[in-house]
């Protein structure tokens, strides 16, 4: 469970959090959804302590991050973009860096051979399209085994069946007890897996359940309307 108060943010006195509180159980999809520029990577980063916070409270399965950091990330995963792979390392190297830094179990062929990456798992970074690279994150957080993981636009670049391919690995992961906050534009995707959608909006969350409805028109409702009355 990550539990998380009184969490605020500003960058050059602009605030972009202010008193953010929520919990995340274990077992879910959260989706978290905003226009680009108000804070949805600021957040994720702030979770994991990549950047300074000194007032608020975050602790995952009750251990604190500010008072016991290594602790507290060994059990979650985060890699914000597929730019931050090594570029002259191959898929293959990725993956058993994270097995071994996680002191994960999850056999790593098996990985491979599920996300159809057998035909270039050990081609470099550098020779892969976005799609390919997506994927290599994709198993980097399956191999990572780890508890919680916050994963930020990982549609990007696939096509639709690797979309679905991806839809059906969260769910899974889900199904396993993993915590997922997933940031992405996909409403529809959101719509099909996410639990509930975390909406920033006014340096602020809303929280709604997904009991079905139509993601994109709350979406539109959301941010959209009020961009079009303001103008």
């Amino acid at each position: 469970m990550l539990e998380v108060s009184g969490l605020n943010f500003a960058f050059k006195d602009k605030p972009i959090l202010r008193d953010v509180n929520f919990t995340l159980g274990d077992g879910q999809v959260i989706g978290l959804v905003a226009p680009n520029g108000t804070g949805k990577t600021t957040l994720l980063r702030l979770l994991c302590g990549l950047l300074p916070n000194k007032d608020a409270s975050i602790k995952l399965n009750g251990v604190d991050l500010k008072k016991k950091r290594t602790a507290f990330l060994k059990q979650l995963f985060f890699l914000e973009s597929s730019n931050h792979l090594y570029a002259d390392l191959t898929v293959r190297d990725h993956l058993l860096y994270v097995k071994r830094m996680w002191k994960s179990k999850v056999d790593i062929n098996a990985v491979i051979e599920e996300l159809g990456m057998t035909s270039y798992y050990k081609k470099k970074i550098k020779s892969l399209s976005l799609g390919m690279k997506q994927h290599a994150l994709l198993a980097m957080y399956i191999i990572s085994d780890a508890q919680t993981m916050f994963i930020d636009e990982p549609l990007n670049g696939l096509d639709p069946t690797s979309i679905q391919e991806f839809e059906h690995m969260f769910r899974r992961l889900r199904d396993e007890g993993k915590t997922l906050l997933v940031s992405s534009h996909q409403m529809d995707s959101v719509g099909r897996v996410c639990d509930s959608v975390f909406f920033l909006k006014n340096q602020n969350i809303t929280n709604i359940e997904n009991t079905g409805q139509d993601m994109m028109a709350l979406y539109t409702e959301m941010f959209m309307t009020e961009a079009t009355a303001d103008a």
